[in-house]
């Protein structure tokens, strides 16, 4: 087990390595950040001043080495539009978009599993038919589409929810339900199908036939061996999630990280874009590897392989 945890740990440092060298090298393709910010009509010696004082005046291959060993002491350097440290930018919004990322990963579970096993049970009655058309229904319709279809009902015809901000629990709904009806969709499919195959297996009829409760039979021997596909899905879902969570921030007003990436973005703000993707990337990578340490305690023949 731990020469398993030090291969999954080196890969997730060489992984973060090449994702936050890309972004490094990519922005600066994009253009100086000095002629965003500063005025218009700006002479050429308060350009270069500017320049030098941000550190933008020096070879590609020294700003890397600086960014990397500010990286190691701690230090994630200056935001270029506020002019404040990093952390203390990220620090005032992580905290909203991590609640918006974790309630629509909870629903995500809660709800796509069971509907996805009842789908399963219930396949060849009308029920199962139903669920697997809302299944269809909610992959099939874009996030920011659902998003406008709710504000248009909830908020600006029935007055039942609040429109933007994250102030009150009544804030939350809209988000997570936008953001995470596209995923429990998607769940629904892959644990129907899971569990299609997994009740077909001569062990299920076994089990039958030894007298154990159906509830026995559909959990410990149907639902746990269904279980790792599912987290598969639910792994590479995360990304997605973090990805989606831009727009939805953008179209609710969350004032989130999302948000914040997007306006790096547009401002050529390094030192936030290059923070905010390393955060990012470290939550995929590291979702990943307690994807392959869950596949240890779904299933004991991954810990026999």
């Amino acid at each position: 087990m731990s020469a398993f945890l030090l291969r999954r740990v080196l890969r997730l440092l060489v992984t973060l390595w090449v994702i936050v060298s890309v972004v490094f090298l990519t922005t600066r393709l994009t253009g100086n950040p000095i002629d965003y910010l500063m005025p218009e009509g700006m002479d050429a010696e308060g350009r270069a001043a500017m320049i030098a004082y941000w550190g933008l005046d020096g070879p590609i291959v020294d700003q890397y080495l600086l960014f990397w060993r500010g990286l190691v002491q701690g230090e994630f350097g200056l935001g270029l539009m506020e002019r404040r440290p990093v952390l203390e930018i990220f620090s005032e919004r992580m905290g909203r978009s991590v609640g918006l990322l974790s309630l629509a990963l909870l629903a995500t579970v809660c709800i796509g599993v069971p509907l996805g096993v009842l789908a399963a049970i219930w396949r060849e009655r009308a029920v199962g038919g139903w669920l697997l058309l809302v299944a269809f229904l909610g992959y099939a319709i874009p996030n920011f589409v659902l998003a406008i279809l709710l504000l248009l009902l909830f908020s600006f015809t029935l007055h039942w929810l609040p429109s933007a901000g994250a102030a009150t629990p009544a804030h939350y709904v809209m988000p997570v339900a936008t953001l995470s009806a596209y995923f429990i969709a998607a769940l629904v499919r892959y644990t129907r199908n899971a569990m299609l195959d997994v009740l077909g297996q001569d062990y299920i009829r076994t089990a039958h036939a030894k007298g154990l409760a159906p509830s026995v039979v559909l959990i410990r021997h149907g639902l746990r061996n269904a279980l790792i596909p599912v987290v598969t899905v639910l792994g590479l879902q995360v990304a997605t999630l973090v990805s989606g969570a831009v727009v939805i921030e953008t179209v609710f007003a969350w004032n989130g990280m999302g948000d914040l990436l997007v306006g790096a973005t547009l401002r050529r703000d390094y030192p936030v874009l290059q923070f905010g993707v390393l955060i990012v990337a470290g939550a995929v990578v590291s979702v990943n590897m307690l994807v392959d340490l869950a596949y240890a305690a779904i299933d004991p023949r991954v810990r026999l392989a």
